[in-house]
């Protein structure tokens, strides 16, 4: 829906006369108690309200069917005075706190006028404020108490002691029913709860159409592929998310059917990019309000910490000898277990509880997840994790990067541009593996990113209808890395180029670009002969077939080899990079297009050529290009 109706629309609409003619009758009743005057007035003896206007209102909260509220009114006000010889007037303005309360069911009716007193502006957060929409208003201080509270009235046992919460005996108690229903083809929803008796479409997979259900108010459909499709998102969290909606918003509803009796959907309107707070519909307040809440629900703060404190110890004594980034994986995942959340739920509240260690573990990429580390956080909005795609974009628009990666001080392993120092890599087995003291020590060796979002276009951020709110399922937000050359790159970035390692492996890159041949051919067997490869474990690192690298190596080859091939060769040989742009050059290839794709090879001889032939091919067939080889 476009347009969502306020509550002050309301109020104005249905109420201003009421209000206007109480407020009259308190005017004239004690003009000694206003605050208003004027030169020509000084000490008024009579007022009449002349106009007024609704400014605001302050929306205290609800009891029962009641709902509270305070209406802000500017009011301008004839004030006389003087004595009975001469008698002025004149007009005055006066802000109003107009104390009023209604009822809010299957409509808002039925005003009555508590009292009134002059504004004072208050900027106190007040327990139970609702917007202008009729949605609390909660800060990101109060979450952990509005689902204490929630379990106080809901489910009590789970502030008692570490508990996992029984979703049917929390429906039931809240007069809910669950019912699970295909709610769509392409199950891009997870879950739907509905303020009113409606006929829903739902997806019949057995006839491929879609089907009108009945549902009663008061239903939680959940689509049955929430069991096994998803990692986001388990059936108990989708219950426990459309109980938050149902407990919290269903004033929402109330207010919109006012003016929409016939509508059917509420749709939030979804634009690019992340929108700031002070910018977000009440729509999309809603929905993350149950985003937030659900988890402090499931995993309530302090029996959460209890319980972890009970898992420690033991998992420690369990697993001697293991990493702290071991141990802190194997926590998670026993929270899950215990609390019946995905793993990633139990990893984030673990973060919200300020356990932030936690932010190196169980991450996952597109190729799966990542070895853990342990790091207390690079930081708000910046991380460690960065895919291939990211470092591309960083080395074709930030200059500063660039020269970076040119250097050779760093590779890519496992998600992460770490300093290339014994200390941090180990190349023992023919590729680049972290050290465990890198993965100990994040903040010391490695590049941070600065972390945007933006949204999917494929499906909207929630779906709502008059009698329903919309979980979505699909992950709706894209997280990408872009480099920034602040402090803390700058400090490790200093400290890399500063080593003795790195000052060797100049020198020794210089020494080896003064003794190479001025042909392809020689510099390929220079290199091949400096790291004692013959052509058949050439060809088993990079992919190429044995009879092609002997004709290149031999000088017996037709034409040059192609760029592909000839980076396919330089990771085969763990090149550094400025012994790759050499073999480029002397291929003739200069890198000179700007293409995107030339980006991406340089992205590989600058970070990449200690890695698997393996893992370089999947980045760029991630990114739509052809491999630089294949098996033959």
């Amino acid at each position: 829906m476009a347009n969502l109706t306020s509550f002050r629309d309301v109020v104005n609409d249905r109420f201003y006369d009421l209000i206007y003619q109480a407020l009259s009758a308190h005017v004239e009743d004690g003009p000694e108690g206003l605050e208003c005057y004027s030169s020509m007035v000084p000490d008024p003896t009579e007022a009449r309200l002349d106009d007024m206007r609704i400014k605001f209102l302050d929306i205290t909260g609800t009891v029962s069917n009641e709902l509270q509220f305070d209406a802000v009114v500017d009011a301008d006000i004839e004030i006389t005075g003087g004595d009975r010889h001469n008698v002025e007037s004149d007009l005055a303005g006066q802000w109003f706190r107009v104390a009023c309360s209604c009822d809010i069911d299957n409509g808002i009716k039925n005003l009555r006028i508590h009292g009134f007193t002059i504004y004072r502006r208050s900027s106190n957060k007040k327990p139970g404020q609702l917007s202008d929409y009729l949605v609390p208003i909660i800060y990101k201080d109060q979450l952990d108490a509005v689902a204490t509270n929630f379990l106080q009235q809901y489910y009590p046992e789970a502030l008692a002691a570490p508990t996992s919460i029984d979703v049917e005996i929390l429906t039931e108690r809240m007069g809910l029913t669950v019912r699970q229903e295909h709610l769509t083809k392409n199950n891009s929803l997870f879950g739907q709860v509905f303020f009113a008796d409606s006929i829903v479409p739902c997806y019949d997979p057995q006839v491929g159409k879609y089907k009108e259900v009945p549902v009663e108010e008061g239903t939680i459909l959940v689509d049955p592929n929430v069991f096994f499709m998803y990692t986001y998102g388990t059936y108990r969290s989708t219950v426990v998310h459309e109980c938050v909606h149902w407990s919290l918003h269903r004033r929402f509803f109330e207010l919109e059917k006012l003016y929409n009796p016939e509508a059917k959907s509420i749709q939030c309107q979804v634009q690019e990019g992340s929108r700031e707070e002070k910018k977000r519909t009440p729509l999309e307040w809603m929905e993350w309000q149950a985003n937030s809440i659900t988890p402090r629900i499931l995993m309530p703060a302090a029996q959460t910490r209890t319980k972890m404190e009970e898992l420690l110890p033991s998992l420690i004594a369990q697993n001697k000898g293991a990493s702290s980034a071991d141990i802190m994986e194997r926590l998670i995942i026993a929270l899950a277990d215990f609390f019946d959340v995905s793993k990633q739920m139990a990893k984030i509240r673990m973060i919200d509880l300020g356990y932030t260690e936690a932010i190196g573990v169980l991450n996952y990429k597109g190729r799966g997840y990542i070895q853990s580390y342990v790091t207390r956080g690079p930081g708000k909005d910046l991380t460690y994790d960065v895919e291939p795609a990211d470092i591309a974009i960083s080395f074709a628009i930030n200059q500063e990067f660039r020269k970076m990666m040119e250097s050779g001080r760093y590779v890519y392993v496992d998600s992460h541009l770490v300093l290339n120092h014994s200390k941090y890599i180990d190349n023992s087995y023919g590729i680049a593996f972290m050290t465990e003291y890198a993965r100990s020590h994040m903040d010391e060796c490695c590049l941070t990113f600065k972390i945007t979002h933006r949204k999917r276009k494929d499906y909207g951020a929630s779906y709502y209808t008059e009698c329903g709110l919309f979980r979505q399922a699909l992950e709706e937000d894209v997280a990408e890395a872009a480099y920034e050359h602040n402090a803390f790159n700058r400090a490790v970035d200093d400290a890399a180029s500063h080593t003795q390692e790195f000052k060797t492996y100049v020198e020794q890159t210089s020494s080896i670009m003064g003794e190479l041949p001025s042909r392809f051919s020689p510099t390929l067997a220079y290199h091949m002969k400096k790291r004692n490869l013959s052509s058949s474990k050439l060809a088993e690192r990079s992919l190429i077939n044995e009879d092609v690298i002997r004709r290149y190596k031999n000088g017996t080859a037709k034409n040059n080899p192609d760029i592909r091939t000839v980076l396919a060769m330089c990771v085969g040989l763990q090149l550094p990079p400025p012994l790759c742009y050499d073999m480029a050059r002397k291929a003739k290839y200069d890198f000179s297009s700007g293409e995107i794709e030339d980006i991406a090879f340089q992205t590989i001889i600058c970070s990449m050529t200690q890695n698997s032939i393996y893992e370089c091919n999947e980045m760029l067939t991630s990114l739509g290009f052809k491999p630089l080889s294949k098996i033959t």
